[in-house]
């Protein structure tokens, strides 16, 4: 299992500049000289409305906001895909699940992209709360030698120099529910999630494909704590969001394998992956105590790995449960936006 990074329990009573593509290439830029049909490009950035394609490099997953293109938001067609791997805890069976179309960001929410939030909720006299007066961002934890990426210095919040663009951690479920609502979008379901993972192609074991990660393609350890010998890390801290764009998934959704773990909507049910709904499951309606031989607590789920995560929880159907009223600084997210058809 992965190492836990700077868990803190508390008791409570998207970027628009051109992004590589996953090979690196340069994004696809709009055409400005496209004979798009008038109504399938309402925003006039030269990428047709998802209604009109099922190609995801040129689906506008927004055909009203030209700040959002198939290098913010990645367009997932509807239909099946084959979840979970034969061998891995609790995700087995593998089953074929249906989903309706949906899209999903291209690469993590960053530092930045969570600052706007937070100075938004400032102007509004509602300084890193939600509307639940629940808090956003963990200033609290001083558990860990790892420094704040965000900072609240004097009644001011600012980003650390030089991690703007790494992915937002030290944030709990619901802040990532909360800046997603915010956004017009929601928290992507675990199938969601791992639909966009494996991409095109069914039964890969990891975003790329079948091939072990390396340093290339993920930020993990290559020999994780715990294990013989000293601890190898790629990089030993979270990296830009777009960093590892040689890892992406078949979808062309990056940073899906290492680097930041990512909160997903569902509640962890060991038995999931056997009990879901075959069309568009969202897993257990309520969270259930979860036992890890320490301690007993409601748990949700991320998925991913993160900086410090050995390779076998890169995998796309790796399942960790996660204390649902704690934050780590290996536990980012990213947020997915619901269709329908104009």
């Amino acid at each position: 299992m992965p190492r836990r990074l700077g868990l803190v329990l508390v008791g409570l009573g998207c970027s628009t500049d051109p992004a590589p593509g996953p090979g690196g290439e340069t994004a696809a830029q709009p055409d400005t000289g496209s004979d798009t049909a008038a109504g399938f490009d309402r925003d006039g950035d030269g990428f047709l409305s998802w209604s009109a394609t099922d190609d995801p490099a040129v689906a506008d997953c927004d055909d009203t906001d030209p700040l959002v293109t198939p290098g913010t938001e990645v367009f997932v067609p509807a239909g099946p895909f084959t979840r979970g791997e034969a061998g891995v805890a609790n995700a087995e069976p593998v089953r074929q699940i249906t989903l309706s179309a949906y899209c999903i960001d291209r690469t993590e929410v960053t530092n930045a992209q969570f600052l706007t939030l937070l100075l938004e909720r400032e102007a509004l006299g509602r300084s890193n709360v939600d509307d639940a007066d629940r808090p956003l961002f963990d200033v609290w934890d001083g558990d860990d030698e790892v420094p704040e990426r965000l900072l609240d210095i004097e009644g001011g919040w600012s980003v650390q120099p030089g991690y703007e663009a790494h992915p937002v951690v030290e944030v709990w479920a619901w802040s990532a529910e909360f800046y997603c609502a915010q956004r017009g979008k929601v928290v992507p379901t675990e199938a969601q999630w791992e639909k966009a993972a494996r991409g095109a192609v069914d039964e890969r074991r990891f975003p790329w494909g079948d091939e072990p990660p390396d340093c290339e393609r993920a930020n993990f350890a290559p020999v994780p704590e715990g294990a013989a010998g000293e601890p190898e890390l790629c990089v030993g801290d979270t990296a830009p969001v777009d960093a590892y764009a040689t890892g992406a998934s078949g979808s062309g959704v990056v940073g899906m394998a290492g680097n930041a773990a990512e909160w997903v909507s569902d509640w962890f049910d060991p038995d999931g992956y056997a009990t879901d709904a075959d069309t568009d499951p969202a897993g257990p309606a309520e969270g259930e105590l979860y036992n890890d031989g320490v301690g007993e607590w409601i748990a949700r789920v991320d998925r991913g790995g993160n900086h410090t995560s050995a390779a076998e929880w890169l995998g796309v159907s790796a399942r960790f449960p996660e204390p649902e009223d704690a934050t780590s600084n290996g536990v980012g997210f990213r947020c997915a936006r619901l269709l329908t058809a104009p």
